[in-house]
């Protein structure tokens, strides 16, 4: 039912997503293992193996890939550092796209002016396969000052012979999205719709090319090569522009009685503004590994990476140039016990890390204009290091799984007002805050209670805390202490009825580490929705959201105010598969 990726996020145990401008996903970010103010800087987001992070701080542009092109979504949610490097510290998610060669279209309207066209087409000529994708969605926003336009397109190609198999893809997305900022509290309560503060009108748009090469050598060695390149523009109180130009040759082989992995991946990305201030960054990667069998029903998993970055800084083409440097190396180790048919074990350790992004890596004026000044050659990577286990188990009513996390992080990287001074100014800086501990509990279950009802359910416990510093003790900023959702589907005839409830528990404000401002409040939402086959061919799906009309926001910034969230729609989905 959902009808974009974060929508879809949204519904994930032992993740949260918050949205800032409404269900089509504008700004919204997403947290794995509940980092809280630090999740969305340390989700990695990947499309075929690809990243999508950009180099500086902004969120994923979710609507850059059409609906209709994903053929699957795989979420690991534990510490990816060991594998994956920089920004994989609260877990990975990876979309997967399609293809095939179905045909499809898909057409929705619903409240707010949403309107979306969605639409696949396969494609299969001798010796070449490939697909194109293409989506137009557009929303006038619950809040006045929040209408969004948002169209993307991917194509894919493929062929292969004796030699190997040669694919291509290539994707553009462009997004127009009006940001009504945010309100006070008095606001929020007596118009959660209306305009705020500091409203802007942000213009984004960007593309992506790459070329994968495969080439199986013998019976139990393969190597692959990908070269990719992206590029994505933003204006919105400034103009940024992203690139990012990629190399990884991958090694794939038999080791005793197991398999190995080996890898390079060398990236060169910049971050450049209007002004002329330009970031640069150079980072070369080396990762390993391996899974062997210890024996007939348990297997041990060991994973490493080691990943430098140097970054150089200029205030203007014309300036001097600053840099630094910094290099750090994760580990992974654990094991995986099947201890029968249908119940599974897994347990281990992981740590991991993260870079300053590019706009983290300066100082700069603490009043106006708040000119980039220099590089900030002290902020240090993040690092975590994180305990795993987890117990799986299926049986002929369905699957319920235990998943505990525990996160140590260091050095967590945040924004500080005063850093010194340099050239007579005062300046503020992003610097390494202090140190944090999590721990994560889920519960995550589906029953067939029956042929036709069919429950599905996921509790989170969250113990997220300050470790170090003045702060030692509190709560991390935006984590919940309790999450909950449950969905019934029920059949009826040719219809599915849906029944979804999702709650949060409370959460002090962003940025507000002494907890000075209320917390944010509490919530329930609950969305209805109803699916039935019109036609061999036609499928309908509706949808009410927020069912109750619940008023409520996800988000609240010490440096701001809150963000409210949309308040009842009703959406309808039309489908044909071709």
């Amino acid at each position: 039912g959902a009808s974009n990726v974060a929508e879809f996020m949204d519904s994930v145990a032992g993740m949260s997503l918050t949205r800032l401008y409404g269900r089509a996903g504008v700004d919204a970010s997403l947290d794995i293992g509940y980092l809280g103010e630090a999740g969305s800087q340390n989700v990695l987001v990947l499309v075929d193996g690809q990243r999508l992070n950009s180099l500086d701080s902004s969120g994923i542009r979710f609507a850059q890939l059409p609906m209709s092109s994903i053929e699957r979504i795989e979420i690991r949610k534990a510490n990816g550092g060991a594998l994956y490097g920089d920004r994989a510290q609260g877990g990975v998610v990876n979309i997967i796209t399609r293809s095939d060669a179905s045909k499809e279209v898909g057409m929705s309207v619903g409240s707010f002016g949403t309107r979306k066209l969605d639409a696949y087409m396969g494609l299969q000529a001798e010796g070449i396969r490939g697909s194109v994708s293409l989506m137009s969605a557009a929303s006038n926003g619950y809040r006045a000052f929040s209408e969004s336009r948002q169209n993307s397109a991917q194509l894919k190609l493929s062929t292969s012979g004796d030699w190997g198999r040669l694919g291509f893809f290539a994707r553009g997305f462009e997004e127009t999205a009006q940001m009504p900022s945010y309100l006070s509290l008095s606001e929020f309560a007596v118009n959660p719709r209306k305009i705020g503060a500091y409203p802007a009108t942000s213009d984004r748009f960007g593309a992506a090319v790459g070329v994968r090469y495969d080439q199986a050598w013998g019976n139990d060695s393969a190597f692959s090569l990908d070269v990719a390149h992206q590029s994505s523009q933003e204006k919105a109180y400034y103009a940024i522009h992203n690139t990012r130009t990629t190399l990884t040759p991958e090694f794939r082989t038999k080791a005793g009685a197991g398999n190995l992995v080996l890898g390079m991946e060398f990236a060169d990305s910049h971050a450049n503004t209007e002004a002329d201030k330009q970031v640069g960054q150079r980072s070369e990667s080396l990762y390993a590994q391996t899974t062997q069998p210890l024996l007939q029903t348990l297997n041990l998993e060991l994973g490493a990476r080691t990943q430098r970055v140097d970054n150089d800084f200029q205030t203007s083409t014309a300036g001097n140039t600053t840099s630094s440097s910094n290099s750090k190396t994760g580990f992974s180790a654990a094991l995986r016990h099947q201890l029968s048919a249908n119940t599974v074990l897994r347990a281990g350790a992981l740590t991991g890390f993260r870079f300053a992004n590019a706009d983290e890596l300066y100082y700069f004026q603490s009043s106006s204009p708040y000119g980039l000044v220099a590089i900030n050659p002290l902020v240090k990577p993040m690092s975590t290091r994180e305990y795993f286990a987890q117990a799986e188990h299926s049986y002929a009513a369905g699957k319920v799984d235990v998943h505990y996390r525990n996160i140590h992080a260091s050095d967590e990287i945040g924004y500080q007002y005063s850093c010194g001074t340099i050239g007579g100014s005062a300046v503020s800086c992003n610097s390494n805050l202090y140190d944090t501990q999590r721990q994560v509990l889920s519960f995550n279950g589906i029953w067939k209670a029956g042929n036709t009802l069919t429950l599905k359910g996921n509790l989170d416990f969250i113990d997220a805390t300050i470790d170090s510093g003045a702060y030692v003790g509190n709560r991390i900023p935006l984590t919940a202490k309790r999450v909950a959702r449950l969905t019934a589907e029920q059949r009826l005839g040719g219809y599915t009825l849906i029944a979804t409830s999702r709650y949060r528990g409370n959460m002090v404000w962003a940025g507000d580490a002494t907890a000075a401002n209320p917390l944010i409040p509490s919530r329930n939402v609950v969305d209805l929705g109803v699916n039935t086959s019109v036609s061999k061919t036609w499928s309908l799906t509706a949808w009410v959201r927020n069912a109750f009309n619940k008023s409520y926001y996800d988000f609240a910034s010490n440096y701001g105010g809150v963000y409210p969230a949309d308040g009842r729609g009703v959406f309808v989905n039309l489908k044909a598969s071709l």
